[in-house]
C-alpha cells in the first residue's frame, strides 16, 4: 500500500487508518426512527476492512486514488464542492449528484466545510476487502475515512460519537437520507464484542456474543445503490422520520398489548408528492417487529435456544420480504439453497436489500461452501501515524 501511495503521490504516508465493515444481526432500519427508543445488535468484521493511507496537504485539494476497479482517481478542491446554507434543506434543493464512487468522500469534505470551515485537503490511498454493494457497508466505511482524513488535515479532534452523528449526515450528499448505525458500528466496537446501539437517546454497550455459532456472509449480486433502490430506501426513512410520528402524535400505546390497536389507527397507504403511494402500516409494523426481535435476541444471549434462533432469522426474513419488499428472485434461490444445508439455522437480509450479502447464522461445524464469508467481531477504527 505504501509504494502505491509514494508511486501516485510521490511522498510517503503519514497515517494509516483501517474501518471496519458492518454486520447487523438484528434491528435494521431502525437507527432513524424517532417514536422509539430502538436498539440494534451489530459488530465489526474483522476478516473485512478498508484502509487508507493519508497525508495532509497544505492547500485545499483533495487527491483520492482507489485500488478497486472502476476507481477512477479524483482530484478537486474544498471549494469545488462547498455546500452553504442548512445541510439537508441545500441538500434537498440540489438534489443527488450523478453517481460516482467519490461522492462518499466528497460528502464528507463538504459535510465538515459546512459545519467548520475547513481550509486543507488531503491525498489517500484506499484499499479494501470490503465488497462494493453488498450490504456490509463499504460506502459508510468510506465515509469515516474521508471524515478522519479531513479532521486530520485540519488539526480538529474527533470522538466516536462525533464521527459517528457526522458519518450519517455526511452520506446524505449522495442522496440518501440514512441514520448513523454503520459509523457507530465502525467507531465503537471491539475485538470479540458485538454491540447494543441504543438511539434517542444514544449510547452504545458491548456485550458477549454467546451464542457458540458462526457468522458468514454470502454474496448475491451487486445491490443497486441509485435509482429505485434509493427511492425505496429514502421512502422508508421519510416514512418512519416524518409521517408515522404525525399519526402517532397523542397517542399512548404498549407494544406488547397495543400493536394491533395503534397499527390498525394508521392509514393503510397514502400518496407522498415524490414518491407514490407509501404503504405506513407495512412500514410500521417492521420496526416494531425488529424492536421485538432485537430485545428477544438480547434476552436469549442469555440462554441461548436454536429454535429461537431459527424463529428470528425466519420472522427477518419474512418481514424483509413482505413489509418492505426489498428481495430479489436471485436472493430468494441463494437463501432457500443455504437453508437446505445441514447446521445452517438462519439465513437474514444484511443491509437495504436489493441484492448485496445475505447473513448467516450455522453451527461451528456447517459447511456453507466456498462462497461464504466467516465473519468474527473485531476492533472498529484504527488509527496509526507512520513514520
Amino acid at each position: 500500500m505504501g509504494e502505491r501511495f509514494r508511486s501516485a503521490f510521490g511522498k510517503s504516508p503519514r497515517f494509516e487508518l483501517s474501518v471496519p465493515a458492518r454486520i447487523c444481526v438484528f434491528g435494521d432500519h431502525s437507527d432513524y426512527v424517532p417514536y422509539l427508543g430502538t436498539n440494534i445488535v451489530t459488530f465489526a468484521s474483522a476478516e473485512q476492512r478498508m484502509f487508507a493511507h493519508i497525508s495532509p496537504r497544505t492547500d485545499s485539494v483533495v487527491k483520492v486514488l482507489s485500488s478497486l476497479e472502476g476507481c477512477d482517481p479524483v482530484v478537486f478542491s474544498i471549494h469545488d464542492v462547498g455546500i452553504q446554507g442548512p445541510w439537508l434543506e441545500t441538500l434537498d434543493s440540489l438534489g443527488a449528484p450523478d453517481t460516482h464512487w467519490s461522492n462518499y468522500v466528497k460528502g464528507a469534505v463538504a459535510y465538515l466545510g459546512n459545519r467548520r470551515g475547513i481550509e486543507y485537503g488531503f491525498e489517500m490511498f484506499v484499499q479494501s476487502t470490503i465488497p462494493a454493494a453488498s450490504g456490509a457497508s463499504s460506502s459508510s466505511a468510506l465515509t469515516i475515512c474521508a471524515l478522519a482524513a479531513a479532521h486530520i488535515a485540519n488539526n480538529i479532534s474527533w470522538t466516536p460519537r462525533s464521527l459517528s452523528e457526522m458519518g450519517g449526515e455526511a452520506e446524505w450528499y449522495v442522496g440518501t437520507r440514512g441514520g448513523m448505525m454503520d459509523h457507530a458500528t465502525m467507531m465503537y466496537a471491539e475485538k470479540g464484542k458485538m454491540i447494543k446501539l441504543g438511539f434517542r437517546p444514544f449510547d452504545a454497550k458491548l456485550i458477549e456474543d454467546s451464542l457458540g455459532c458462526k457468522w458468514h456472509s454470502v454474496y448475491t449480486h451487486p445491490a443497486e445503490k441509485g435509482g429505485a433502490a434509493r427511492d425505496s430506501f429514502n421512502e422508508l426513512a421519510i416514512v418512519q422520520r416524518e409521517i408515522i410520528p404525525e399519526y402517532l402524535t397523542g397517542i399512548e400505546f404498549d407494544l406488547g398489548d397495543d400493536l394491533e390497536l395503534v397499527v390498525n389507527q394508521l392509514p393503510k397507504t397514502i400518496e407522498h408528492v415524490g414518491l407514490g403511494a407509501i404503504n405506513i402500516r407495512d412500514r410500521f409494523r417492521f420496526v416494531l417487529n425488529e424492536f421485538s426481535r432485537v430485545q428477544s435476541f438480547i434476552s436469549m444471549l442469555k440462554e441461548p435456544n436454536d429454535e429461537e434462533i431459527v424463529r428470528l432469522f425466519e420472522s427477518s426474513w419474512n418481514d424483509t420480504r413482505d413489509l418492505l419488499m426489498t428481495h430479489t428472485p436471485e436472493m430468494e434461490i441463494i437463501a432457500s439453497q443455504l437453508r437446505e444445508r445441514e447446521g445452517v439455522l438462519g439465513v437474514k437480509v444484511l443491509g437495504a436489500g436489493f441484492g448485496g450479502n445475505l447473513l448467516v447464522c450455522a453451527k461451528s461445524w456447517a459447511e456453507l461452501g466456498p462462497d461464504a464469508v466467516e465473519h468474527t467481531p473485531g476492533a472498529g477504527l484504527v488509527l496509526v501515524e507512520l513514520n
